[in-house]
């Protein structure tokens, strides 16, 4: 067995690993055939370029040990980059996996020591896109394991990296984050990549502790959980502004130290208080940009200014 073989089945495959064969065609659609056990001589296949397989990330149990991001625009690159970098600072986990496609995004690649169920898989990506990718349109990215389960609705069902894409002729691989930007114009690579690099790349990759895992989930469980009272959330609900009313939990979430806002809670509507956050010196200045901009709709350019 090859070096890379075996670092995919150390972070990637669950025992008894099932796999599905893909066909794609031109417009991108993709059909998913099941075909049992994944073999070393199946994964050899794909490496080669001869064959192309969708990986199942819940198993018959309802167990998933890797979750995915899959961004689907090659323009939303420092959106991916930024994700990376909050996984690493902001949560204090293990570095992903991030791979480019073959046709177009990216993907970013969470290996987990412990399988969980697919339940708290779902609930730990969605949590991630609610505090960081709340600006991206649902249509251009996807969640696997997904909330259209079962698995043959196709949301469990990943392409193994890495391949070829039948469709551009360009390969799928694993890259350098630090290398990510280089690939905005054309997410995919020419020639197959050095496996032996792949290998590399992976080999320096930790599966995240279950320890480590249930932490971040119950910290960002405990973000999504409103912080004003009954009365001010209802009336947040209530006024027709989405875009400014959903910023209001990010701000709370993304404060390093909520507790130093000086700001209170005495507010009847979301611009009286996003005005607060934007004038308040214990803010953070990304805070204060942020209440900036979802002010911005109500106000001339010359009468919007920060103290």
């Amino acid at each position: 067995m090859n070096k890379l073989i075996a670092e995919l089945q150390r972070l990637y495959f669950l025992p008894g690993q099932q796999w599905h064969s893909r066909r794609q065609d031109a417009a991108g659609k993709v059909t998913d055939l099941a075909e049992g056990d994944l073999s070393p001589e199946v994964v050899a296949k794909v490496l080669a370029g001869d064959a192309g397989a969708g990986l199942d990330l819940v198993s018959a149990a309802g167990m998933a040990r890797v979750m995915v991001v899959s961004f689907k625009r090659a323009s939303d690159w420092e959106l991916v980059a930024n994700l990376y970098r909050a996984v690493l600072n902001d949560l204090d986990l293990p570095a992903p996996a991030v791979s480019v496609s073959g046709r177009a995004g990216y993907r970013i690649w969470f290996s987990l020591a412990e399988p969980v169920s697919v339940e708290q898989a779902m609930d730990f990506l969605d949590a991630l896109r609610v505090k960081y990718l709340y600006g991206i349109p649902v249509s251009c990215l996807e969640l696997h394991p997904g909330a259209d389960l079962p698995a043959s609705a196709g949301k469990s069902i990943v392409a193994l990296v890495p391949a070829l894409h039948n469709a551009t002729g360009k390969w799928s691989a694993f890259i350098d984050p630090s290398m990510g930007s280089m690939f905005v114009v054309e997410p995919g690579l020419e020639m197959a990549p050095n496996l032996e690099r792949q290998a590399s790349m992976l080999a320096s990759l930790k599966s995240i502790k279950d320890g480590a895992f249930h932490r971040v989930l119950d910290m960002l469980r405990a973000e999504a959980q409103p912080d004003c009272s009954a009365d001010a959330s209802h009336e947040v609900q209530t006024v027709d502004v989405p875009i400014q009313a959903a910023a209001l939990p990010v701000l709370a979430a993304r404060s390093p130290q909520p507790d130093l806002l000086t700001v209170g809670s005495n507010y009847a509507d979301p611009k009286s208080f996003l005005l607060a956050v934007m004038n308040d010196p214990s803010a953070s200045t990304r805070q204060r940009i942020k209440a900036a901009k979802a002010l911005l709709p109500y106000f001339p350019d010359d009468e919007l200014k920060v103290r």
